[in-house]
């Protein structure tokens, strides 16, 4: 894989022809400015893959694709009513200098909708679609990517199974051996391990070919998902050259038993789905994460889950959204978690009953996998054990090992729970305490710097030890993915409670994002813990290893959230709004600072510590102002 350092030929954005175009879409063949790929991102995946030239992964050949595709006018498949001069649709197209809410009018008319597109007016049939298949059959043969391209626009099937030949396209392109129609074929779903009506793959095609380029490429698409998985993990990629396919990460993660069981007892199309979603989610992050290091997308909308696609169910929807709720280290854990589930599943396709190989691929349907092979699922059952059957001696040793392991834990947990009782009542006589001295304190005026002393003045009144919101959730399950989270586990159980009841009296009456305003000691509460977020974050960015900055800026964004659901939406407009408006540019600079320090660039770590630092006193600074207004209001 490579990334992109010098510009391309043609650097015009494809939708409202803006120089220096720094994003591409991939299946859309075009490139496209920072603006319009906002409004690209916003449709989801599934409409437009947007990747950064700049910053993103590439493959050569992926890339070489997309540029060849936009500087042989691929635009214009997508543009042809308005190109042509005696079209119904004779549209202006936006310029560059136009509102962001025009070129989004345009661009969902011309992505989303396709209403600019050739359609041709007969009805989809199969008399049509083996014309397109048999068109494509011709066209991939040859050089003429555009050719292939019109065809897929117009809906050809990547997969047609040519009766007369027994092949598919991508079995004659790999066959030919044209690199790039074998990467325009891929982007558009067609299935390498597809048999001919000999029973060969395109794979084997490749195999013959002396360049094995085109046979890697092949081999390596197979595995796309689970490489996305174990380069998130370990920022590896497996050697299928040398037929390493699947790399387990051996430290640094625990697999959660409740989560591995839930996903061993899951069905093979809904595991797939999952895995899928996913995927998608990992995505959606690393390229929010480039998306927020560029200049000029700070004033543009971030998407901050899954979009929704409409050939899904609903369920499924709300499910992807709530994948963004997952932080970076819960993220991680399902993930080495399905990977554990996925190297069980390979492993039970090979040893199954009657089965002394990988099964061979046959046809794709609707309930096969996409490109991995995978058991059925009643190959999942294990054998039963004989009456007469010991278990094994490693068996048993394993198990051994776990049981003192297991009581080694719960000594361990007997002596937390301990600690912690004794430190209930520790913080029991410090509120009392701090409710005595909130009453009396002044708060000073705001500076235009930030300093030690200017934190310490808001004392925080909570342990610094993490905190879990999933705790305090409620048993039913989340309508939506606009549904907020319930407030932060404190020591005072019955303020916790009472907040619990009015949050449920608030859903039923009102579908509002914020809760209405709580009493004045549960503001200053809020912000206190604020301030001891950022405080937290402020001495993890000074340590060497800086491992904690990630977590510490997860916390402030929890007790922002959390001072937002409490205030009524007047105080809202006027200081949570830009607070939850710097939240997302925080996380990312802690992701970007983490990233730098592992490798070894000072001149960028430097960069977000000033940046870090600086955020963190807009927060302090709009926090204080809440404080000071509720204290002059006693």
């Amino acid at each position: 894989m490579s990334r992109v350092k010098s510009r391309q030929n043609v650097e015009i954005c494809g939708d409202c022809g803006a120089p220096d175009a720094t994003w591409a879409s991939i299946n859309k063949g075009i490139l496209l400015c920072t603006q319009c790929c906002s409004i690209h991102r916003s449709l989801g995946r599934h409409i437009s893959q947007v990747k950064s030239l700049q910053k993103g992964s590439w493959n050569p050949n992926q890339l070489a694709m997309v540029c060849t595709l936009n500087n042989n006018g691929a635009n214009s498949i997508w543009e042809h009513n308005l190109l042509e001069n005696n079209g119904k649709l004779m549209k202006k197209k936006p310029n560059p200098k136009d509102a962001i809410s025009v070129k989004s009018e345009f661009i969902k008319a011309k992505h989303l909708q396709c209403a600019y597109t050739f359609r041709d007016n007969a009805t989809y049939d199969e008399g049509l679609e083996n014309e397109l298949g048999k068109q494509l059959h011709a066209s991939v043969r040859t050089p003429n990517l555009e050719t292939s391209f019109r065809l897929l626009v117009q809906g050809a099937d990547p997969n047609y199974f040519h009766d007369e030949r027994g092949t598919t396209p991508l079995h004659i392109a790999a066959k030919t051996e044209q690199k790039l129609q074998v990467e325009l074929l891929l982007v558009y779903g067609a299935d390498p391990t597809f048999p001919d009506a000999h029973g060969k793959t395109p794979i084997d095609y490749a195999k013959k070919n002396v360049n094995k380029d085109l046979l890697n490429r092949l081999i390596e698409s197979q595995y796309e998902v689970t490489d996305a998985f174990i380069q998130y993990l370990t920022h590896k990629r497996p050697d299928h050259q040398n037929g390493i396919h699947f790399i387990l990460p051996q430290g640094g993660f625990e697999s959660n038993p409740n989560s591995l069981t839930k996903l061993q007892k899951m069905k093979n199309a809904l595991f797939e789905q999952l895995a899928m979603d996913v995927y998608d989610e990992i995505d959606r992050r690393e390229t929010e994460a480039i998306w927020l290091s560029c200049v000029d997308a700070i004033d543009l909308n971030v998407v901050p889950f899954l979009p929704v696609d409409s050939t899904m169910s609903k369920p499924r929807n709300q499910g992807r959204q709530k994948l963004a709720r997952f932080s970076t280290p819960e993220l991680k854990s399902l993930v080495f978690d399905i990977l554990i589930d996925t190297q069980r599943r390979q492993l039970l396709s090979e040893t199954g009953p009657n089965r002394t190989h990988l099964r061979e691929y046959s046809p794709v349907s609707d309930d096969d996998p996409l490109y991995d092979s995978v058991a059925p699922d009643e190959d999942y059952a294990l054998p039963p054990i004989q009456e007469n059957e010991k278990p094994q001696t490693d068996t048993v040793e394993q198990l051994t090992k776990q049981l003192k392991a297991s009581d080694s834990t719960i000594c361990d947990l007997k002596a937390e729970v301990n600690q912690l009782k004794a430190h209930v009542e520790s913080l029991k006589c410090e509120n009392i305490e701090l409710k005595t001295r909130l009453s009396q304190c002044k708060v000073p005026e705001t500076n235009n710097s930030i300093n030690g002393d200017e934190f310490s003045s808001l004392q925080p009144i909570i342990s610094n030890g993490d905190v879990d919101l999933r705790q305090n959730r409620k048993n039913q399950r989340p309508s939506s993915m606009y549904e907020t989270r319930e407030g932060l586990k404190t020591p005072n159980w019955q303020l916790l409670k009472n907040q619990i009841k009015q949050n449920d009296q608030l859903r039923n009456a009102t579908q509002s994002l914020y809760g209405t305003a709580q009493d004045k000691q549960t503001v200053f509460e809020c912000t206190e813990l604020i301030t001891r977020s950022i405080q937290q974050l402020c001495k993890s960015i000074q340590d060497r290893d800086k491992e904690d900055c990630v977590d510490s800026g997860e916390k402030v964004k929890f007790a922002v959230l959390r001072l937002a659901t409490i205030l009524p939406k007047e105080t809202e407009k006027k200081s949570i709004k830009p607070m939850c408006d710097i939240l997302p540019h925080l996380l990312a600079e802690c992701y970007s600072l983490q990233t730098a320090h592992k490798e070894g660039d000072a001149a960028k770590i430097e960069r977000h510590l000033t940046k870090i630092r600086e955020l963190s006193f807009y927060l302090a600074k709009h926090t204080k102002d809440i404080l000071t207004r509720y204290s002059s209001a006693q």
